[in-house]
């Protein structure tokens, strides 16, 4: 898949970013940082936002970026069958309209007290006016710093240096060859035999060795990604709160932190977006306690509780994490079985559609995460829906005044920490591999815009 208002995989994002260019991205702090656009600002109560584009952007066909270029993009976006259509759903196309060349006003059909957060999530591209087919034949332009050359779908990608890119000096390589390798014993073999000279989510079995051995360093994320285990709230036996509630009291997360991530995360508290503004981190954090869970089984009638875990090798640790809930799930009585399934795809066709899966998050906004994966009607929904959660979150994202949103925030994940469907046990550092030629690999966060860009990448002699 290479439509960037569509395509989901890491490789896709990796090409996407690279050919294409976001209104705003986020930062390596999770804030805004902003690219094609050169500021956004609200009226009084948040339901219009002006946006001004940066002058002098040229799409790699010469062509100038302008509001028409965003207007189509929107429209094309909020096709109900694009995945960006929950979150860009309260964009009222009727009413929203160019200001010359230069700015576009977005109408709201609802109060937004941050739509940069929603425009830097992951599909929010902006393609050329007119733009609609995106494969091998096409190769469509981008204003990113790389042009697509050639396409292999889920093979490689071959960009070359975009002679009009809008940064001064980028990009600093003439051509990028992305490979797209699933299985992550596969990519650190590809990186220590010079296949490849950077290498993303590298296992962490292998991170210290490989950075000690003179031919490599690791570039290691500000920020894990949520590591996390996806319970559908509407499937049994987990349509039973107490059996949520006590599936996440079986997880010892520091036995995981120190034996599966060998150190490299930070323990997850069954809450999304760990570092990201608004995040709830005066919830005490959950404690091992298999006794709890146990009572609680037994109050719902389910001892000798016995579940499939769906599980595959498509990150780093994945694997290892499966087998050791499963172990730690037995001091609570619980049977965890392990359905081992290929990796590829599994994100796409496998996570949160089965009973209990993996769900690896990147770094988003909590606006952005819930708007895709958490209220009623969004694609992501894995079975926990409440209309009065709904409502708030409406609230909160809707709310200028920033002491009152953190209210909301915190409020809304209370009700998540303590009904919601997620056993989020880790944040995970995956840290890239890179040879020692490859110069200028900036510090990243998984999902933000700093992560897989190579426009200053550069190599020495």
């Amino acid at each position: 898949m290479l439509d960037p208002h569509v395509a989901g995989s890491a490789a896709a994002g990796a090409i996407g970013k690279n050919v294409w260019d976001r209104l705003v991205a986020y930062d390596n702090d999770l804030r805004l940082r902003y690219r094609l656009a050169e500021s956004l600002q609200p009226n009084g109560d948040g339901t219009e936002w002006r946006i001004t584009l940066r002058p002098g952007v040229r799409f790699s066909d010469g062509s100038p970026l302008s509001s028409r270029d965003v207007l189509w993009s929107l429209r094309r976006m909020l096709e109900p069958a694009k995945p960006s259509s929950a979150d860009l759903s309260m964009v009222d196309m009727s009413r929203t309209r160019a200001e010359g060349d230069g700015t576009v006003v977005v109408a709201l059909s609802e109060p937004l007290a941050d739509l940069g957060s929603v425009l830097a999530g992951w599909y929010v591209y902006v393609v050329k006016d007119g733009s609609d087919v995106f494969d091998a034949t096409s190769l469509p332009v981008g204003t990113g710093p790389f042009v697509l050359k050639e396409w292999s779908p889920g093979d490689r990608a071959l960009l070359r240096r975009n002679p009009l890119y809008w940064e001064s000096g980028l990009p600093r390589v003439d051509e990028v060859e992305i490979l797209q390798i699933a299985e992550p014993e596969a990519r650190v073999n590809a990186l220590r035999s010079g296949v490849v000279d950077m290498m993303d989510q590298m296992p962490v079995v292998h991170a210290r060795t490989l950075a000690q051995d003179g031919g490599f360093r690791l570039v290691e994320p500000r920020h894990g990604t949520m590591a996390a285990l996806q319970m559908r709230a509407d499937t049994p036996p987990f349509d039973d709160v107490r059996v949520r509630q006590a599936m996440r009291l079986v997880v010892d997360r520091q036995a995981m932190a120190d034996t599966v991530y060998l150190g490299f995360a930070e323990l997850g508290n069954d809450l999304y977006g760990r570092g990201a503004p608004f995040y709830a981190d005066q919830i005490p954090q959950r404690r091992h306690d298999p006794a709890a869970a146990r009572e609680l089984l037994r109050q719902a009638g389910k001892e000798n509780l016995s579940v499939t875990l769906t599980t595959a090798d498509a990150s780093p640790g994945q694997l290892d994490s499966a087998t050791q809930f499963a172990e730690q799930a037995r001091q609570a009585g619980i049977v965890v079985n392990l359905e081992t399934v290929p990796a590829d795809n599994y994100a796409a066709q496998v996570s949160g559609q089965r009973a209990l899966t993996h769900n690896n998050w990147w770094n988003y906004s909590l606006d952005y995460f819930y708007g895709q994966t958490t209220t009623s009607d969004a694609p992501g929904n894995t079975g926990w829906r409440d209309p009065e959660w709904d409502a708030k979150f409406a609230r909160a994202r809707g709310t200028l005044d920033t002491t009152t949103r953190a209210v909301l925030y915190a409020e809304l994940q209370q009700q998540l920490w303590e009904e919601g469907g997620l056993i989020v046990h880790n944040f995970v550092k995956q840290p890239a591999g890179v040879a020692a030629r490859v110069q200028g690999v900036p510090e990243f966060v998984l999902g933000n815009d700093d992560w897989a860009n190579y426009r200053g990448v550069w190599l020495s002699a």
